[in-house]
């Protein structure tokens, strides 16, 4: 259930002029969005007219969405699922939404801005820390040791749920393909994985490790090949369909036969597919739910101050036909 943002009553753009030290006209030029105006000032002023809890009346109260990287040649996947969700959401308590990027943050010192939320996988939302009554979230990379409240699925369950599956079935040679290494959650779930292959007693060999930025998928899944894997992790967020075009289509791999395959995240389209993608599934709705919910409460109440949460959640494999009992050739 989603719950409504209390719209409470906003001080006087005079009020803020005259705790700012500036004219009525500076601010006035400011909350309509001039570029003329110093950006110290702006800054200045924006953080002012955010402590009194000024809102312009003209606009209409909104959430900043901040993504990080975007595969432009893939317009599904987890970002573009989250986003939509979250917009979903905020559409239900009359909330917009603003995208914004790491390299645009200033946006969300906009005092019609009420929370920013990040669906980053690196600390570019620690630039926002300290504006005066803006809620930071994160999704997916855990932050609330630095005061972002922080919402997030075990991604080490994830990796070492995935890896048990394939082990149940016979595989013992199991490749991982992960995302950005270093990343936090291509490492959690790269540790998931390994530490399931050890207690297998099947150590992973380094010829079976690859990450993002390891070469394109046709380079990295004939490497995965001519190293004998029968199964693979294609946990590379951007390249997952990619990733099944090519073993299947330019590499001639039967999927669920030849090698077996669990993919991320529980996109309609990898339902599709041939044979359809034992996936793992994080609890998205849940999420962007959360967030909304707690930017609804932040709100109503005024309470800025609250401690940042850290919720875990668990995701879940969901069990298809692309995973199958080793090749015996």
């Amino acid at each position: 259930m989603i719950r409504h943002i209390v719209k409470t009553h906003s001080p006087s753009i005079s009020k803020v002029a005259e705790a700012a030290g500036v004219s009525l006209g500076t601010v006035s030029r400011i909350m309509n969005g001039e570029k003329s105006v110093n950006p110290d000032l702006r800054k200045q002023v924006l953080s002012v007219a955010r402590t009194l809890g000024f809102v312009p009346r003209i606009q209409t109260p909104r959430l900043a969405i901040v993504v990080g990287r975007r595969n432009p040649r893939l317009p599904v996947g987890y970002t573009y699922e989250l986003v939509s969700l979250l917009t979903d959401c905020c559409h239900q308590v009359e909330l917009r939404v603003e995208t914004l990027d790491a390299a645009h943050l200033e946006a969300a010192l906009d005092c019609s801005v009420m929370a920013a939320v990040g669906v980053v996988f690196d600390d570019s939302m620690l630039q926002l820390r300290g504006v005066p009554h803006l809620p930071l979230f994160s999704i997916n990379r855990p932050l609330a040791h630095a005061g972002i409240h922080s919402i997030y699925t075990d991604h080490y369950e994830q990796g070492l749920v995935a890896t048990e599956h394939l082990l149940a079935f016979g595989h013992r040679k199991i490749a991982f393909y992960g995302g950005v290494k270093g990343e936090w959650g291509t490492m959690q779930r790269f540790e998931g994985y390994r530490k399931a292959m050890l207690a297998a007693g099947v150590p992973p060999h380094p010829e079976w490790v690859s990450f993002a930025e390891n070469g394109t998928p046709r380079d990295v899944l004939s490497r995965f090949l001519e190293a004998g894997i029968t199964a693979l992790l294609n946990f590379n967020d951007d390249v997952i369909a990619e990733t099944l075009h090519t073993l299947s289509n330019v590499l001639h791999q039967r999927i669920g036969w030849d090698v077996s395959v669990i993919s991320l995240e529980d996109i309609p389209l990898y339902q599709y597919f041939s044979p359809p993608q034992t996936v793992i599934r994080q609890p998205l709705e849940q999420m962007a739910a959360l967030v909304v919910n707690t930017v609804a409460d932040i709100v109503k109440d005024n309470n800025w101050d609250i401690p940042p949460m850290d919720e875990c959640l668990h995701a879940e494999l969901i069990p298809r036909h692309s995973v199958g009992a080793v090749p015996h050739w």
